[in-house]
């Protein structure tokens, strides 16, 4: 594989630099708390502008006919400008609905994202359920119609999105759904009797969906990697002007191997980010969905490992409101645990490892 950026994606990531300078207002900035912001629906119509959404999907369907990695060029840059978005989560329901859904709905709804009208996300988390679990949300069938009753939570976006992307039981199997969400108010959405379109059951369900999370997945390790530049250049930064003992901490050289020590994870993510994307392009026959599920590991324990070291080496300042380091880890800690933790990425690589063939290193 080429890990070379080509000039498509390094035109995209100045775009979206640029609508970052014009549009976005982190959250240290304004001196706000560190906690998931709602949708801004100004920075996301800016977005769509340059065709951020639509990049990875068919031009068939409404999208741009792009790459994976196009897209993760330009979401790096909304991780280092510390904005967040709702391009992960729309990529996963997007997905679902370009697996599954019919010739009308799918360009109904790709075209919709490409310009920034449609807003779909996954409604897959329930209370007090852990990730991964068979949904109890009900689906019930009438003729031609389905109905859908249950409680999904938290559903990230969903007071912003147009549409939700539910799981749900379907005789036992799983049943992908599209529901209107046109009156959700929260990020709880409590379904009662709601009108929805079946998307798909059983296995076909199944391979649609954790597909689908696994390119959100790559969305996602693409913010981490511009959160963990960001993190490390803060630090660099501080260890260079700020003084104890008189001295500047740069001075001391435990810090600077632990620096040292931060460039080596963010180089290791950095790899990792960029595999995932090219595999996520490379899905000729199918999605390489372990190279994906290692990717995401490794880009999560490079996010662990900077954002822990950032907030040490800043200190007291480093969780306070007003400075960015805080929220950069907060925003990292909130990328490790979504769509599943490391632990479950891991659960879910052990489960299928004797699926692969055995090799004698000796013989």
């Amino acid at each position: 594989m080429d890990f070379t950026i080509t000039d498509d994606s390094k035109a995209l990531a100045e775009a979206v630099r640029a609508v970052a300078g014009r549009h976005g207002d982190p959250a240290a900035e304004a001196g706000r708390a560190a906690a998931p912001p709602s949708l801004d629906s100004g920075l996301w119509q800016a977005l769509a502008e340059v065709g951020l959404a639509g990049l990875p999907w068919a031009e068939e369907d409404g999208g741009l006919g792009a790459t994976w990695a196009d897209l993760a060029a330009a979401v790096t840059e909304l991780g280092r400008a510390r904005l967040q978005t709702p391009i992960a989560e729309v990529c996963v329901a997007t997905a679902v609905v370009a697996r599954l859904a019919s010739d009308e709905v799918r360009g109904e709804i790709i075209g919709g994202v490409t310009e920034g009208a449609v807003i779909p996300v996954p409604s897959i988390a329930e209370p007090l359920r852990a990730w991964g679990e068979p949904a109890e949300t009900t689906a019930t069938q009438a003729g031609d119609s389905w109905t859908l009753t249950g409680t999904k939570a938290p559903v990230r976006y969903a007071s912003g999105a147009t549409h939700l992307v539910v799981t749900a039981s379907v005789d036992g199997q799983t049943g992908l759904f599209l529901v209107d969400a046109s009156t959700v108010e929260s990020d709880e959405v409590v379904l009662e009797g709601t009108a929805a379109t079946l998307l798909g059951t059983g296995a076909d369900a199944d391979v649609a969906l954790t597909e689908a999370v696994a390119l959100g997945g790559v969305v996602l390790g693409a913010e981490a990697l511009g959160a963990m530049e960001d993190a490390l250049r803060m630090t660099a930064e501080y260890l260079g002007t700020r003084e104890q003992f008189g001295r500047k901490l740069a001075a001391f050289q435990t810090l600077t191997h632990r620096a040292a020590d931060m460039y080596a994870q963010l180089e290791l993510g950095r790899s990792a980010a960029l595999y995932a994307a090219m595999l996520a392009d490379d899905s000729e026959h199918g999605l390489e969905l372990d190279g994906l599920l290692r990717c995401r590991v490794a880009v999560n324990k490079a996010a662990r490992v900077i954002s822990q070291e950032a907030i040490q080496m800043h200190g007291g300042i480093g969780v306070t409101a007003e400075y960015p380091v805080g929220h950069l880890s907060g925003r990292l800690t909130e990328i490790s645990r979504t769509f599943g933790s490391t632990s479950d990425h891991l659960a879910a690589l052990a489960s299928r490892v004797g699926d692969h063939g055995s090799v004698d290193l000796l013989g």
